[in-house]
């Protein structure tokens, strides 16, 4: 069934169906149920509703079908293989050993660890003998004496 247009500079009312009053209802139509104050009702699932969700959705599914086409190109592109697949693995394999060596590196980085550790330390210590208050204004007055570095 098409949607009919209603040329501009005519009421709802006067168009391609021709004159109805307002509220008059179509021989077949049935008229949603009003809500009642404090229910929410769900959006209306007439044609041009039903219409606009599945254009939205298939604009985005497009969109959606365009980048993965994207990215397994780029992938074929990086690897030098033809089967799109087998590039997707390959280049996955590629990421985790980078971050896998990103991870060790931080593990490994023994200084580093024992001043998160260090500091996690004085926060549990504080946060155990101070009240909120006076946390917050420990805090305050840290943050106070880095800004005048």
């Amino acid at each position: 069934m098409a949607i009919p247009i209603i040329p501009p500079g005519l009421p709802p009312s006067q168009g391609p169906l021709g004159p109805r009053k307002i509220g008059e209802k179509k021989e077949g139509q049935q008229q949603a149920p009003k809500a009642e104050p404090g229910q929410i009702r769900e959006p209306a699932l007439d044609a041009r509703g039903i219409a606009v969700r599945l254009a939205v959705l298939a604009t985005e599914a497009k969109r959606k079908e365009l980048s993965m086409a994207r990215i397994v190109e780029q992938a074929i592109e990086e690897t030098g293989m033809t089967n799109p697949q087998a590039a997707m693995e390959e280049v996955n394999k590629r990421l985790q050993v980078e971050m896998d060596a990103v991870l060790e590196e931080i593990k490994s980085n023994k200084e580093l660890m024992e001043e998160a550790e260090a500091w996690e330390a004085l926060g549990d210590l504080l946060e155990s003998n101070l009240s909120q208050d006076q946390l917050q204004a420990f805090i305050a007055l840290v943050e106070g004496h880095i800004k005048e570095i």
